[in-house]
């Protein structure tokens, strides 16, 4: 199967009219993919599709992690399972960028991603466990095949990543805001008894991405890959706090997902939401080549 046949059934999925045959849509649809880099995003995923899971990740932090400063590296412990929580500014490129960090201090970790991932590279799944985001598409079975996926992870005590915000933070004028977190990442950190270590990626997206947002969110969810590639010249800030027990979590889940969520933003000082200004970058953020 080549790339676009796996890409383009996402694309569709995101934004249904492009593909609806009514009028007007074969140009919209030819202008976006000039915008948005189509061509080259498959022509590096023909690139990608015969490598094996390391290769694609050090291929993909060459490309985007040029400007990327981190502190607190020495908080994530090198052995035994733990959970690794972060908020959620620009997408897929947080995954890679927090892979580019931790990979030689830990080989082992896992990152909880969309399941559609595994769609387009099924190599990745030795990285990816695939957790359904959108409720209207879990089910039991998806559910339980992400808690045994979870099991087997954690039982040969590898380290896992999740962005409990499930969703990319929303702009409200200049300045990004983390979306409230699921509960599930402190669901499983009482339920195997892990210690958790908040992150927080200072970072954000093109000004076409914000642009697109604000018309429609069908045309925020086809950027996926272009806001991927794009980073070059983004700065992404990590700091990475020090691990949270488990006992020091409130007993509800509500109220402990709170508890991390407030550690990991407060890890950006004394200005939690990112400044679209001070996170500055190129206005439309051209993919690199």
């Amino acid at each position: 199967m080549n790339i676009a046949a796996r890409t383009d059934p996402l694309i569709a999925e995101r934004a249904p009219w492009l593909f609806s045959g009514r009028p007007g849509t074969a140009f919209a649809r030819a202008a976006l993919n000039h915008i948005l880099g189509y061509h080259r995003t498959l022509r590096l995923g023909d690139a990608l599709t015969t490598l094996p899971m390391p290769q694609i990740m050090d291929h993909l932090a060459q490309m985007i992690a040029q400007n990327v400063t981190a502190r607190g590296l020495a908080h994530i412990p090198v052995t035994g399972p733990a959970l690794i929580v972060a908020n959620h500014p620009t997408g897929i490129a947080d995954g890679i960028i927090l892979h580019h960090l931790i990979c030689k201090r830990r080989p082992d970790a896992f990152i909880m991603a969309n399941a559609d991932i595994l769609r387009v590279l099924p190599q990745m799944e030795e990285l990816i466990l695939p957790v359904e985001w959108r409720p209207e598409r879990r089910g039991h079975a998806k559910t339980r095949g992400t808690m045994q996926g979870l099991h087997r992870a954690l039982d040969t005590g590898r380290i896992g990543v999740i962005f409990p915000a499930g969703r990319l933070a929303k702009r409200r004028g200049l300045r990004l805001h983390e979306r409230p977190w699921m509960r599930s990442a402190a669901m499983i950190a009482r339920k195997f008894d892990l210690s958790v270590i908040p992150v927080h990626i200072r970072a954000r997206n093109s000004a076409l991405f914000y642009a697109f947002d604000a018309l429609h969110p069908t045309l925020r969810d086809i950027t996926l890959f272009h806001e991927t590639l794009n980073k070059a010249r983004q700065p992404f800030r990590v700091t990475i706090g020090r691990p949270v027990p488990p006992g020091e979590l409130a007993c509800d889940s509500a109220e402990a997902i709170v508890q991390l969520r407030n550690y990991t933003l407060a890890l950006a000082g004394h200005m939690p939401a990112v400044s679209l200004t001070r996170a500055c970058r190129p206005v439309f953020g051209q993919s690199s080549t």
